[in-house]
């Protein structure tokens, strides 16, 4: 007889959980109660019970001083908050895949949406996640549960028990989605159930006989046996070893065992022992030993356990990963726990850093966390790792997340990872009189400099090109908001020979000395100052080389347009000859505005040139004697400004 048994046969990660802190408040405390049956085994129970852990059927039965442990099911949010008002302590045993249903539920049942779970509607699973929208989900185990009016124009999040037949999911999901608006669909199947299932089938395939063992009232467990029974002729649903009859095996040459996630192992080796004692030929098993297993009725469950102490380096492998933790199998009485500060010497996403199944190197830091957890590191571990990793950043000048912890002499203290760093206040990209702009906030830094002293490692840091990039990218964004046309306010910010930068927002505008003033001017600083607020005119905008020209004289009036303001025909005005030809001379009224005497209008004498009677720089009297104002010209007589 060939005998093949389940790898993944047995305790799941969370009824694991449950079982040792039922388990550890019986050793530490009295008057310990679950609430509703820890799992879903009568032996399991029953050995709970012997050893002082009650079961209460409902939350009207808990005592005051008592302490009532949460099975791995879960419970609504209303018995939770009854609890907590409460005069006991609670052990919360949830399993953490189910409180992320909890959460997912909660969330978008807030948002509107309709919740859908498919599974058992009986199962405390179930009835415990629809707790956590009002008890007003939709519960979904068969097709025909799916009534066209309760999904027709309506929005709805759909999530699983997570001991759901994964492929009766997808089937049951399908339907759904072709009955609704809108469908937000999260498989929240467990991974190990999952694993567990299509172990089972792949077993179930090659064997003349499938043994499921587990508690009738496992539902994960009569999932396993229905599988079982698809894919193998002779299939059968056991408890426990002593509803095995042995008699009937012998017609079978390959025979399978699998179990569900609330079947303790000693069980599972009870049955294996018995079918080998009765035909010990052929004894395959992957993860059992081959030496014999005795029945007992007294369970070590810790039996195959290691002993630990602080400071051990060990081996785990990663059973489940939140944003702020990571659970490790470590072979221990109770799981390991590596907290996000504990997981790097830098900040790292443990969701991307770590995957279920992957097996790490840990350090353990203490042996109880305050929960019964021990509590592990890779911080010492990774150190030398961690500092060839500093200085590939440096020579690479790769960017690090770190936080601005306080100000000091000549920069800030910074933090990264435990590491404290120093940032010059040069290279802080901060501006005078904003000091405290930056901190308590998470920064991008290079780094400029690593010292080694005492095994330690100090930064010093900058963020004067993380600073350029954030203006630049600021830039790109208000850039295509500039319009060639439009006057803005902005603040002189710098000048140079050619002209001066204004800072209006996140963009430098340009002025080229040519646009400052509508005078001939030698030296910008003659007109403007650092910090001045002025006005501009946009004239022109280069947005793919973030270049945006201005023009100040062009929000003012022109000088012509100011003397023509002033002054009209017949006025009598005193200007300077700047210029002469064969035909006339040329007066500069004011700054900017000239005027044409002509050779006819110099003098009451006929002449052959101006420069019989005027010269380039004397000072004259003019009349205006004609205004061209759309080709802004002015026509002047010399001789009648003498009448």
């Amino acid at each position: 007889m060939e005998l093949l048994v389940a790898q993944n046969a047995g305790f799941c990660f969370g009824v694991k959980k449950a079982m040792d802190e039922a388990i550890k408040a019986s050793n530490e405390r009295e008057n310990v109660r679950t609430l509703g049956p820890i799992i879903h085994n009568e032996d399991a129970v029953m050995q709970l019970e012997k050893n002082g852990v009650k079961t209460l059927r409902d939350i009207n039965e808990i005592q005051d001083g008592q302490t009532v442990i949460i099975r791995s099911h879960g419970i609504g949010k209303d018995e939770l908050e009854k609890m907590n008002n409460m005069n006991i302590e609670i052990i919360d045993a949830t399993c953490p895949y189910v409180k992320n249903i909890h959460n997912i539920v909660e969330k978008n049942y807030k948002n509107g949406y309709q919740i859908v779970i498919v599974g058992d509607a009986v199962h405390p699973e179930v009835t415990g996640i629809n707790g956590w929208c009002e008890k007003k989900a939709i519960i979904v185990n068969e097709i025909n549960d799916i009534d066209d009016d309760k999904f027709k124009n309506k929005k709805v999040c759909v999530v699983a028990q997570t001991t759901f037949n994964s492929n009766k999911w997808h089937q049951l999901v399908c339907e759904i989605v072709k009955r609704t608006k809108e469908a937000l669909i999260i498989n929240t199947i467990c991974n190990a159930t999952e694993i567990r299932q299509r172990e089972t089938m792949e077993i179930a395939k090659n064997v003349d006989l499938m043994i499921v063992v587990g508690g009738k009232e496992s539902s994960n467990t009569k999932k396993l046996f229905e599988i079982s029974k698809q894919y193998c002729k002779e299939a059968i649903f056991i408890e426990n070893a002593k509803e095995l009859e042995v008699e009937k095996l012998r017609s079978f040459n390959k025979i399978g065992i699998t179990a569900g996630a609330s079947t303790p192992q000693f069980i599972i080796d009870e049955v294996v022992t018995i079918i080998k004692g009765f035909e010990d030929k052929r004894f395959e098993k992957n993860d059992i030993k081959k030496e014999e297993i005795k029945i007992s009725d007294e369970i070590d469950y810790f039996a195959d356990f290691v002993r630990l102490e602080v400071g051990d380096i060990i081996t785990g492998k990663v059973i489940h990963v939140t944003d702020k933790e990571v659970y490790l199998d470590i072979s221990y009485k109770s799981d390991g726990i590596m907290p996000a500060d504990e997981a790097s010497n830098i900040p790292i996403n443990l969701r991307e850093h770590f995957k279920e199944g992957d097996v790490i190197e840990v350090e353990v830091i203490r042996m109880n966390d305050g929960e019964g957890n021990v509590l592990l590191s890779r911080k010492e571990l990774e150190k030398e790792e961690f500092f060839e990793k500093l200085k590939m950043y440096k020579d690479e000048k790769k960017p690090i997340e770190v936080e601005i912890t306080k100000e000091v002499k000549g920069g800030y203290e910074c933090k990264f990872g435990d590491l404290r760093c120093f940032m010059p206040i040069s290279h802080s990209g901060v501006n005078e009189g904003e000091a405290q702009s930056i901190l308590g906030k998470k920064v991008q830094a290079n780094i400029l400099e690593i010292k080694f002293e005492k095994g330690n490692a100090n930064l010093i840091l900058t963020r004067r090109a993380q600073v350029r990039e954030e203006k630049h990218e600021r830039a790109r964004a208000a850039i295509k908001l500039i319009r060639e046309g439009q006057v803005l306010n902005g603040r002189v910010k710098n000048i140079i020979e050619s002209g001066a930068f204004v800072e209006v927002g996140d963009v430098d505008v340009f002025i080229p000395i040519s646009e400052v003033s509508w005078k001939k001017i030698s030296k910008i600083e003659d007109v403007l100052k650092l910090n001045q607020t002025i006005e501009l005119l946009i004239i022109k905008v280069n947005i793919e080389e973030l270049k945006v020209t201005g023009s100040i004289k062009r929000t003012q009036a022109t000088p012509w347009e100011n003397f023509v303001s002033k002054y009209s025909v017949d006025d009598i005005v005193e200007g300077r000859i700047v210029n002469m030809t064969d035909f006339g001379a040329f007066v500069e009224l004011e700054e900017g505005v000239q005027g044409l005497v002509h050779i006819s209008n110099m003098s009451h004498i006929r002449i052959n040139k101006p420069q019989d009677v005027a010269r380039i720089g004397q000072k004259v009297k003019v009349k205006i004697i004609g205004i061209d104002t759309e080709n802004k010209k002015l026509s002047l007589s010399i001789k009648d400004a003498k009448n």
